[in-house]
C-alpha cells in the first residue's frame, strides 16, 4: 500500500524490484504509474513475501532515481510549494504543468512535499533545489466569521485544491469549514493584496500587454464577449484557419456530469448547461483560443473565464473558485484554465457554461466530445460537427440572450 510521499520508483528500490517488473505485474503503463497516489496498493513480484517491511520509512523521490526524461527535468515539490509557485518560477503556464504530468483533478488535491514534478523544457540543471534549512512555507490562519474556502483561496492566492490537500480535506471538510477552525495555508501570504490577484508570470504579463493592445480583458470587452459581439482583430487573435470553426467541443469537467441544460429554468431563460463537480477539480478549454476575459467583474458570475475561439465562437465558464489564466493568453483545447467553485450567485459547486456565436447562445450538447455526461454514462444525442460559418447543423439552435425574469441583474445564472 504506497504512503505519504512515495513513488513507484522508491518502491521499486525498497524491494529491489525493477520498475519494469513491476508495472507488468500489475498490468499498468508509464501513465498508470504517474496516477499513483496515497492508498493504492501494488503486487509487488518474487518469490518471498516481504508484507511486513515497513515501507513508510522510504521516503520521497530523489531525482537520480527517476526515470530519464529528453523533454524536461524533474522538480521535487518543497513543503507548502503550490503548482501554481512551481509554474511561476519556471515560467511556464499551470496548464503546461498540468499536462505534462498527466495530473488528474484529484491528483491535483492531493499533491505533497516530495512529488517529483516534470516540468518541461528545462534540463535538470536549471531546477531550483529548496534549501532543507528553511521552514515550511506557509502560515496558520483562523477562519473568520462567514468565510468560505473560496474566499481564502482568493484572499491568499491559492489554489482550493491546494488548500485541501494542505490540510487534508475532502470536498465536505472544505464545504464545511467553520468559525475559528485553523488552517494551513501553503505558500500564501500573510497579507493578501486588495487585489487579490496572483502574482504573474513574465509570460501572462505579456499576453496581459497583448490584451491590452487587442481591447481585451476589461469588463466592458466581457460583456462585448457575453452578446456575441466580437471585434474582427479578437478572431484573428485567436489564430484559426481562415473561414473555419473548430467543429467540436470538448467536455470541460473530465468527470464532471450534466445537471441542466440548454433552455431549463424559467421561462426557458437559461441557455446554457450547467456541470457540476467537487470544488478542486480542472476546468479544461472547450477548444483552444485565446482568453478575453478573466475576472469576477460581471455581476452573478463570480470568477468567469471567456474565451474566443477560430471562426467567432465564444466559451464562458463561470462561477470558477480560482481562474488561471488571464486576458490574452492562449490556451490549446483541454488546457486548465480554472479550478471548479461555487462562485457568484450559484447554488452548489458547478460550471455554468455558455455557448456564443453571431451575438446568439447556441446549444452546445451535440457538438461534444466524447458527449455530454451524465452520472454514470453518455447521453444518446445526436453528434454534429459545425466547421462552417454559415452552415449551422440542424441539431445546434441558437436564440438571443434572455433575461433572468424575476432579476435586475442576473443575466444567466
Amino acid at each position: 500500500t504506497i504512503q505519504e510521499g512515495q513513488t513507484l520508483w522508491a518502491i521499486s528500490r525498497t524491494y529491489d524490484v525493477s520498475v519494469d517488473r513491476i508495472l507488468e505485474f500489475n498490468e499498468m503503463s508509464q501513465r498508470d504509474a504517474r496516477r499513483l497516489r496515497r492508498g493504492s496498493t501494488l503486487r509487488i513480484p518474487g518469490e518471498h513475501e516481504t508484507g511486513d517491511l515497513e515501507l513508510a520509512r522510504v521516503g520521497p523521490a530523489r531525482i537520480e532515481d527517476l526515470p530519464p526524461l529528453e523533454d524536461g527535468a524533474y522538480h521535487l515539490l518543497a513543503e507548502g510549494e503550490t503548482l501554481w509557485d512551481v509554474a511561476h518560477t519556471y515560467e511556464k503556464t499551470l496548464a503546461e504543468i498540468v499536462e505534462r504530468n498527466e495530473l488528474d483533478d484529484d491528483a491535483m488535491r492531493s499533491l505533497r512535499a516530495g512529488r517529483p514534478i516534470i516540468i518541461p523544457g528545462l534540463t535538470q540543471d536549471q531546477i531550483r533545489v529548496a534549501d532543507p534549512s528553511t521552514s515550511r512555507a506557509g502560515f496558520r490562519h483562523t477562519v473568520g466569521r462567514g468565510q468560505t474556502i473560496w474566499d481564502l483561496a482568493r484572499s491568499f492566492r491559492v489554489s482550493v485544491s491546494q488548500l485541501m490537500a494542505a490540510n487534508g480535506l475532502d470536498q465536505s471538510g472544505a464545504q464545511g469549514i467553520r468559525e475559528g477552525q485553523r488552517l494551513w495555508i501553503p505558500g500564501g501570504r500573510r497579507q493578501a493584496r486588495e487585489d487579490g490577484e496572483p502574482q504573474l508570470s513574465r509570460a501572462q504579463q505579456q499576453a496581459l500587454r497583448l490584451a491590452e493592445r487587442l481591447g481585451l480583458g476589461s469588463v466592458e470587452a466581457g460583456r462585448e464577449l457575453l452578446r456575441g459581439r466580437l471585434e474582427r482583430r479578437w478572431i484573428r487573435a485567436a489564430r484559426g484557419r481562415a473561414g473555419r470553426l473548430p467543429g467540436t467541443l470538448r467536455w470541460p469537467v473530465r468527470n464532471g456530469r450534466f445537471v441542466r441544460g440548454y433552455g431549463s429554468g424559467e421561462q426557458g431563460y437559461h441557455l446554457a448547461m450547467d456541470i457540476a463537480g467537487d470544488i478542486g477539480w480542472n476546468v479544461r478549454a472547450a477548444a483552444p483560443g485565446i482568453v478575453g476575459y478573466s475576472g469576477d467583474g460581471i455581476r452573478g458570475f463570480g470568477n468567469v473565464v471567456i474565451l474566443i475561439h477560430p471562426g467567432g465562437w465564444v466559451t464562458l465558464y463561470a462561477h470558477n473558485s480560482m481562474n488561471f489564466v488571464v486576458a490574452g493568453e492562449r490556451v490549446p483545447g483541454g488546457g486548465v484554465i480554472a479550478e471548479l467553485g461555487s462562485s457568484g450567485i450559484s447554488r452548489g459547486p458547478h460550471v455554468h457554461f455558455e455557448f456564443i456565436y453571431d451575438g446568439q447562445n447556441c446549444d452546445p450538447a451535440t457538438l461534444f466530445r466524447p458527449g455530454v455526461q451524465h452520472e454514470s454514462r453518455l447521453a444518446r444525442i445526436p453528434r454534429e460537427t459545425w466547421t462552417r460559418p454559415n452552415d449551422r447543423p440542424d441539431g445546434v439552435q441558437c436564440q438571443r440572450r434572455r433575461r433572468h425574469p424575476r432579476s435586475r441583474w442576473v443575466v444567466s445564472e
